[in-house]
């Protein structure tokens, strides 16, 4: 099956549709659960509306809402009809996390929007052909090409964060079905060998 890698900056550019930047405040611990997957359980505030995401103040005029959240930091923030739409597809195990949206004055924009968080990382990459450059700790730092390797796909779920590069992938059903359905979405077909 082929897959498709989600561009995080969506339509921003051409639809000025809202774009956030940073990290969320009101998360204490582990924030990284959303870029490379993992359980925010124990880490999410009792009531979820304390954590908020502030568009994009350097885009004052891009606030328009779209399905999906325009980002900088490889978060995967939907509105609450992708979240009904995720749930029909194979997606495995996945947190949603729902977050104020803040305007560019601090006050509210959206509370229809959560944080999709896959708990666990997929091995899907072919390493011989991927051009990673990782850190001295082992932290990919650049990605050059990313190759998905279509043996590790067998089993592959409808959508998944990809090894540790912060890479979230999506099966050509569920991209199609949130491109066509939806706003905001963009994919870029992911190579495979």
């Amino acid at each position: 099956m082929q897959y498709y890698f989600i561009k995080y900056l969506g339509l921003v550019r051409k639809e000025k549709f809202c774009k956030t930047d940073g990290p969320p405040k009101g998360i204490e611990g582990n924030k990284l659960a959303l870029k490379y997957g993992g359980s925010l359980k124990g880490v999410y505030p009792k009531d979820p509306y304390e954590v908020t995401m502030r568009l994009d103040e350097d885009r004052p005029k891009h606030i328009k809402l779209g399905s999906y959240i325009s980002n900088t930091s490889n978060y995967l923030m939907v509105s609450s009809e992708v979240v009904k739409e995720l749930k029909k597809f194979n997606i495995g195990e996945v947190e949603f996390w729902p977050f104020t949206l803040l305007n560019h004055k601090g006050r509210v924009h959206s509370k229809d929007y959560f944080f999709v968080c896959p708990e666990n990382q997929f091995d899907a990459l072919n390493l011989e052909q991927s051009e990673i450059d990782r850190g001295d700790s082992g932290i990919a730092i650049g990605i050059d090409r990313a190759v998905l390797d279509n043996k590790k796909l067998e089993n592959a779920l409808d959508m998944f964060r990809v090894n540790d590069i912060r890479y979230m992938a999506f099966s050509e059903p569920l991209a199609q079905v949130l491109q066509e359905r939806f706003t905001n979405f963009v994919f870029e077909k992911a190579e495979q060998v």
